[in-house]
């Protein structure tokens, strides 16, 4: 028993190794908020760019240059002007649909995303309103994959079940008469 009373106090005294202790201890901390970092700097990328590409693509039906049915149209063409989504048209929502400006109604409706695990695509709304002057509404979803998968997720964005999250993208104009 005062051996083992000895190889502990013996070991208690000595600072070989003190230094490892303190690296062991910040490393993982510092790699997972790098880490983090770097994740989020790549949800940011993907939300200014899918930004950026709704808004050149609803200036094209501002214009008249896509078709009343053409929300696989207008999908293609957000994608086209987006990048860092993999698998993009199947994984995009757009809704276009004009808003009562009396009411209000349906403004604060939830965004609906893809369900990539089930293969399930919401039955949203795509209707240019015949060129009415009417307040137009555009929400767009896209379901992406974290950049890094290990990392949790990043500071609050709406998560799935399934490990994707959700960007979104909303926007409004107004639609002249002819």
């Amino acid at each position: 028993m005062t051996r083992i009373f000895s190889l502990i106090q013996r070991y208690r005294t000595q600072e070989a190794g003190t230094a490892t202790i303190g690296f062991v201890i910040a490393v993982p901390l510092v790699l997972s908020i790098l880490f983090t970092a770097i994740d989020f700097g790549a949800v940011m990328l993907r939300q200014v760019f899918l930004d950026r590409a709704v808004d050149i693509s609803i200036r094209e039906v501002r214009l008249g240059n896509v078709p009343s049915n053409g929300i696989a149209t207008l999908r293609a063409a957000i994608c086209a002007r987006t990048i860092l989504i993999g698998n993009c048209e199947a994984s995009l929502t757009v809704e276009l649909r004009p808003i009562d400006t009396q009411t209000w109604a349906g403004i604060n409706d939830p965004v609906q995303c893809i369900n990539r695990s089930a293969n399930i695509a919401p039955t949203v709304v795509f209707n240019p309103s015949a060129g009415n002057q009417d307040l137009m509404l555009v929400r767009v979803c896209a379901s992406a994959d974290p950049f890094i998968t290990f990392t949790g997720l990043v500071l609050g964005l709406g998560q799935a079940t399934t490990g994707d999250f959700h960007i979104v993208s909303i926007g409004a104009f107004t639609n002249e008469p002819a």
